[in-house]
């Protein structure tokens, strides 16, 4: 027994393989080790899916630039991200919806599914400013 406590206590120190520690342990394979073999053409249909995806993202972004023109904005130059475009298009439509639904000769109110309308706002600031005229400085 004396033989088999020696050879363990001989053992202690030394690194095994698989236990994790010391230089050394090779790094993990991403893989598992295997080498990954490209296909004949790969090359070829991965320019043709790249160009795809920017035809795709030019044709994107083409619309919401057209979108961004049709969308009042103040200042009227304002470049408008993606999420507020989306998100100014969607209240537009409200607000037209609700001017359609509520027009009469009467003076334009403001939407009434909303406390606080941002084109009927910006529609009350113009005329206010129109109303006032030219500021002499």
């Amino acid at each position: 027994m004396k033989a088999a406590e020696g050879a363990a206590a001989a053992g202690a120190g030394q690194h095994r393989a698989g236990d994790g520690g010391g230089a050394a342990a090779r790094p993990p394979a991403g893989n598992g080790g295997r080498r990954r073999r490209r296909r004949e053409g790969g090359g070829r249909q991965r320019a043709a899916a790249n160009a795809r995806e920017r035809d795709r993202t030019h044709s994107v972004n083409t619309a919401f630039g057209a979108l961004r023109t049709l969308i009042p904005t103040e200042p009227a130059d304002r470049k408008l991200s993606k999420v507020e475009t989306l998100r100014l298009a969607s209240s537009y439509i409200s607000h037209l919806a609700n001017v359609l639904r509520l027009q009469s000769p009467a003076a334009p109110q403001p939407c009434p599914q909303r406390p606080i309308c941002t084109f009927c706002l910006s529609e009350q600031r113009k005329r206010h400013r129109e109303a006032e005229g030219p500021l002499a400085v």
